[in-house]
C-alpha cells in the first residue's frame, strides 16, 4: 500500500468537483476563505474549471469531471487533491477514470459521502492510501475547528492520533456568512459494550455508497480484506432506510467483505428513521453474530466534527467510558 508524500510548505493543493459543483453564494465565499487560509499556511491552491458550476447536481458531464480529476494527478506541482463537494452522481465518472494515471501518480485524495467511490477506487484498485474526511470547504470556516486543524496535521505528517471530541452538531447549521465554524450542541459519547480495542487496516465510507458495490465489477473488497491482517471497518449513513441498511450489511457479508474483520466503527447517522437508537439496534441485528466489537456514535461522517479516516492505513482504535482514540501505527 502506497502512502502519498506528506504535505509541505510550497506545495499546491488541487480542488476538483467529481460530483456536484459549488454554486451557492455562501459556499463560494467559504471556498475563497479556504484558499486564503491555505495560502497563509504556505500552500498554493488550484481549482479545476468546473468547481463553481452545477447543473442537476453535476459540476460537468461525467467525462469532463473524470478528466479534471486526472489533470490534478498528472500535474506534478499538485501534492494533494481535495473534493469540492459530495452529491449523488459521482459514480458516473468511474468508467472514464484511467486507473493507471492515479496508480502512477500517488497523491492524497480527500473527500467524504459521495466521494467514497474515489477513496475506495484509489485504495482497493490502485493501492494508494486515501483520506475520508472533510471536503475543501471545511478549510473555509473561521476559526478552524480542532478537527480541521488535526486533519491537515495528519496530511502533513505531524500528527498520528486523534481523540473523540467533546460536542457534535446534531443538525446542519444555516450558513449566512459562509465562514461559520463547527459549533457542537450535543455531547459526544461513543457507544460500545464495554472497553474496546481493535487493530487492523482501515477501510470504509458512507454505507449508502458501499451498498451499491457488492456484485458489481468494482467489487474487489474481499480480495483486499483477505490480504490484510485484520480489517477495521468504519461506516456512516446519510439517508438509508432501516430495511435498506440491514439488507446492505447482509449483502456485504455475503460477498465476503467481513471475513477477518477486527471490528466496526460506526459514525452518527444523519437522516435515519428512529434516530441513533434504531440505527444501533439495526446494526446489531445485522452484524451481532460476527462476535467482533461494534462501536457507535463515533466522530465519522456527516455529523461534524469528523476524524480523518485513512483508507488502507494501519490503525488502532480504543473506546473506553464513552471516549475514543484513533492512532495510526
Amino acid at each position: 500500500m502506497k502512502r502519498p508524500a506528506f504535505l509541505k510548505k510550497g506545495d499546491t493543493l488541487g480542488v476538483t468537483a467529481p460530483s456536484a459543483g459549488v454554486s451557492e453564494f455562501a459556499d463560494t465565499v467559504r471556498f475563497g476563505n479556504a484558499a486564503r487560509r491555505m495560502s497563509g499556511r504556505g500552500y498554493g491552491v488550484r481549482f479545476t474549471p468546473d468547481v463553481f458550476t452545477d447543473t442537476d447536481g453535476r459540476s460537468a458531464p461525467a467525462e469532463q469531471r473524470a478528466a479534471e480529476l486526472e489533470s490534478l494527478f498528472l500535474d506534478d506541482s499538485v501534492t494533494a487533491v481535495f473534493s469540492a463537494k459530495g452529491g449523488d452522481f459521482l459514480n458516473e465518472i468511474l468508467p472514464y477514470v484511467d486507473r493507471d494515471v492515479l496508480r502512477d501518480h500517488p497523491k492524497w485524495f480527500q473527500g467524504y459521502s459521495d466521494n467514497t467511490d474515489i477513496c475506495l477506487m484509489l485504495t482497493l484498485e490502485c493501492g494508494i492510501v486515501s483520506s475520508y474526511a472533510g471536503q475543501f470547504g471545511d478549510f473555509g470556516m473561521s476559526p478552524w475547528h480542532q478537527s480541521v486543524t488535526e486533519n491537515i496535521e495528519i496530511l502533513e505528517g505531524t500528527r498520528c492520533e486523534q481523540s473523540s471530541y467533546d460536542m457534535y452538531e446534531s443538525a446542519y447549521g444555516e450558513r449566512l456568512t459562509g465562514t461559520e465554524t463547527t459549533v457542537g450542541d450535543t455531547p459526544v459519547r461513543w457507544v460500545s459494550d464495554g472497553d474496546v480495542t481493535m487493530e487492523g487496516t482501515l477501510i470504509g465510507g458512507c454505507s449508502d455508497k458501499l451498498a451499491m458495490i457488492p456484485g458489481t465489477d468494482r467489487d474487489c473488497v474481499s480480495g483486499f480484506c483477505g490480504e490484510c491482517d485484520g480489517v477495521i471497518w468504519y461506516m456512516e449513513t446519510y439517508e438509508s432506510g432501516r430495511a435498506d441498511l440491514v439488507g446492505s450489511l447482509r449483502r456485504m457479508e455475503s460477498a465476503g467483505w467481513f471475513s477477518g474483520a477486527a471490528g466496526f466503527l460506526f459514525g452518527r447517522p444523519l437522516f435515519y428513521e428512529g434516530g441513533a437508537d434504531a440505527y444501533i439496534a439495526d446494526v446489531r441485528k445485522a452484524l451481532g453474530h460476527l462476535e467482533v466489537s461494534l462501536v457507535f456514535d463515533a466522530d465519522v461522517g456527516h455529523r461534524a466534527p469528523r476524524m480523518t479516516m485513512l483508507n488502507g492505513a494501519e490503525a488502532r482504535i480504543e473506546c473506553h467510558d464513552g471516549k475514543g482514540t484513533l492512532r495510526y501505527v
